[in-house]
């Protein structure tokens, strides 16, 4: 098979395209032709050599959790999927080896969803990973409710654009920083307050909105002052949730009676099938994607890297 993969951590420059052999599939799993592939930047982190304590490589990797595809073979375990059933999964595992940058990939039957006919394979790829992030983050973790309200940092990026449209559906008043060029952009997404992080010190900007601190923060930047920022805005009894680091170690956070956590996505099938419904039906919005070939892996992840993508990449493998 067709795959993007490499053989040595590193910079984008290391990953490689070529041909492997076609994985093997467990009891409990379903190989899926891959469509289409989300990216990610857990996928440049991972392939850089972060995060080797908590997850393990097997040479050469194939990068890659999101997909949406087409069953063409079941593990022997496996109930309630056919061969040709069209689906969208997050290939997630501790021990990284297949992913989804390939012409197939085996993945948990637990871990995919259907792929409503209305939704492109493109836009079902892009959904995956941001999608169950948000949601586990916002409605498992911090309990938004209606009349409550959150800061959503980095409104434009993959995580944010969809993070919006969740806060927004369970009832949140939405504060999110973004650039002046995504204004427009998050605002369409149904952010009620956008804060230039570029020309305003956003800490200013919401201890004026929220003298009081909001109710939960999706803290996504790994600067310290921000990282420490969020356990002030949060009010007593809030949440912040931490995409990418641990809590800091803050005497605020037990004063304060503050939940404060490192949310790491779980694979969920069940839970990316209800969502996927929450898309196909309108009351969330598929944020903006970018498509790239397969071939032009390395750019996907040097544009991850830069900081500055909109809404998702995502590479176009085959058509099916």
């Amino acid at each position: 098979m067709k795959a993007v993969y490499y053989e040595q951590h590193g910079d984008a420059d290391v990953l490689e395209v070529g041909e492997l052999p076609t994985p093997p599939v467990a009891d409990d799993e379903v190989l899926v032709q891959v469509a289409a592939a989300g990216v990610n930047p857990i996928d440049r982190r991972l392939r850089s050599g972060e995060l080797q304590e908590y997850i393990t490589r097997t040479f050469p990797v194939v990068p890659g959790w999101d997909l949406a595809g087409r069953i063409v073979a079941l593990g022997k375990d496996v109930d309630g999927w056919s061969v040709g059933d069209d689906v969208v999964g997050l290939a997630f595992t501790w021990a990284i080896r297949y992913g989804t940058y390939a012409e197939f990939v085996p993945v948990k039957a637990e871990s995919i969803a259907a792929k409503p006919a209305s939704m492109s394979f493109t836009e079902g790829a892009a959904l995956p990973l941001v999608s169950l992030t948000a949601w586990q983050s916002l409605s498992e973790f911090a309990n938004l409710k209606p009349g409550q309200s959150v800061l959503i940092q980095a409104g434009a990026g993959g995580v944010g654009s969809v993070a919006i449209g969740i806060a927004r559906h369970l009832g949140a008043t939405v504060y999110t920083t973004a650039s002046a060029k995504n204004h427009d952009y998050v605002t369409s997404l149904g952010a009620d307050h956008v804060i230039d992080y570029t020309t305003t010190d956003y800490v200013e900007a919401m201890r004026q909105f929220e003298p009081d601190g909001v109710d939960a923060i999706l803290e996504s930047i790994l600067d310290d002052r921000t990282i420490a920022a969020a356990i002030e805005l949060v009010k007593p009894g809030g949440a912040v949730a931490y995409m990418n680091n641990e809590p800091p170690a803050l005497d605020a956070i037990a004063e304060k009676n503050i939940k404060a956590e490192f949310i790491h996505h779980r694979p969920d099938g069940a839970s990316l099938g209800e969502l996927m419904q929450l898309f196909d039906t309108g009351v969330l919005k598929v944020p903006r994607i970018e498509t790239l070939p397969l071939d032009a892996a390395a750019e996907a992840h040097r544009r991850s890297e830069s900081g500055r993508t909109r809404g998702k990449l995502v590479l176009d493998i085959q058509t099916l």
